[in-house]
């Protein structure tokens, strides 16, 4: 974390610690454009000088916290997922019960699909999930909790395209229940998961054969 703060003194860790904690409070009571230093150094019962002298960049900040949010999800969790599909359920019921995270969520694609400071790392953190998914599912399809034709990082995209879908749904059609949806899409993406692609016959190949 020290890179992402300009080298934060050892001292002043416990202070950053505050302030990160701070900032997903004022995420949580705030819509994502009324969250700034001012309004997270009230929440934390700091200066706007110290949010500013530990964290000089708004971005740096921002992945901290985005970071420290997205730990926190599952930690509180009484059952264990039995795949990776019912794993992602549990994080869409987590999202719900949880909206300040997913407004910061939709900036990070906002921030990971430009060309400012901090994009590479945004753009790393979705890598890291589609990564995670992938073998969450290569391992459901290698204990045969999942019957799957294609590739499994082909169907981590399919997989993740549903949970962020639905993210965004659930912040701008709020009456939506999701959770519903997301089993709808699930059965339809099982269903497609366990045809294999038909083989693409290589035609070229195929005259030089003969």
């Amino acid at each position: 974390m020290a890179d992402m703060r300009g080298g934060i003194v050892e001292d002043d860790a416990p202070l950053a610690e505050r302030i990160v904690r701070g900032t997903i409070r004022a995420y949580r009571l705030h819509a994502y454009h009324d969250v700034d230093a001012a309004v997270i150094a009230e929440t934390c019962g700091v200066a706007p000088e110290v949010v500013a002298r530990l964290f000089p960049t708004w971005e740096g900040l921002l992945l901290v916290t985005y970071d420290r949010w997205v730990q926190m999800r599952g930690t509180r969790r009484s059952t264990v997922p039995r795949c990776t599909v019912e794993h992602v359920r549990m994080t869409l019921a987590e999202d719900v019960a949880d909206p300040g995270l997913v407004r910061v969520m939709a900036a990070a694609v906002t921030i990971a699909a430009s060309e400012r400071d901090f994009a590479d790392f945004f753009r790393k953190r979705f890598e890291e999930y589609v990564e995670e998914l992938t073998l969450g599912l290569q391992r459901d399809i290698d204990t045969g909790a999942e019957q799957i034709g294609i590739p499994a990082f082909q169907a981590a995209t399919q997989l993740l395209a549903v949970h962020e879908g639905l993210q965004v749904q659930m912040l701008v059609r709020p009456y939506l229940d999701v959770l519903v949806e997301y089993d709808r899409a699930v059965r339809t993406l099982r269903q497609g998961w366990r045809t294999p692609e038909p083989v693409s016959w290589d035609l070229d190949a195929a005259l030089v054969r003969s």
